[in-house]
């Protein structure tokens, strides 16, 4: 966790500087929905975004996905002129790499995140 919260920060400090940002939006508004339906409602949105950054990936375009600006999401709609019944769901931050470094990221092995039959927090 520490690493994402890192992360997010060094994002957040050099956002300015993205040469290209998309922001998936969905029409409708999801806060007053249940939890139930606002998952589902993002299950349908986040593979296309998804779909998205591998695309740019193959054309060695590096992206991410945050959430960053929602918590001012008001007033990115007022700048960006979303409709006040379209819900924003992140923002993709996009640009050419120029490191030397584009390699995957570090993930756990799904063997020690996956449980069977019930919730378990050791093996």
């Amino acid at each position: 966790m520490r690493g994402i919260l890192g992360s997010a920060a060094y994002l957040n400090k050099r956002l300015h500087e993205v040469p290209m940002m998309m922001v998936p939006c969905v029409e409708g508004r999801w806060d007053k929905l249940s939890v139930f339906h606002q998952a589902g409602a993002y299950g349908s949105i986040f593979p296309a975004v998804w779909s998205f950054m591998l695309a740019l990936r193959a054309q060695g375009i590096g992206s991410s996905l945050t959430t960053l600006h929602l918590m001012y999401e008001a007033e990115a709609a007022e700048i960006l002129g979303v409709p006040d019944d379209v819900t924003q769901v992140g923002l993709v931050p996009f640009g050419y790499y120029t490191g030397e470094t584009f390699r995957p990221a570090g993930r756990n092995a799904a063997r020690d995140r996956t449980y069977w039959d019930r919730w378990a927090q050791t093996r």
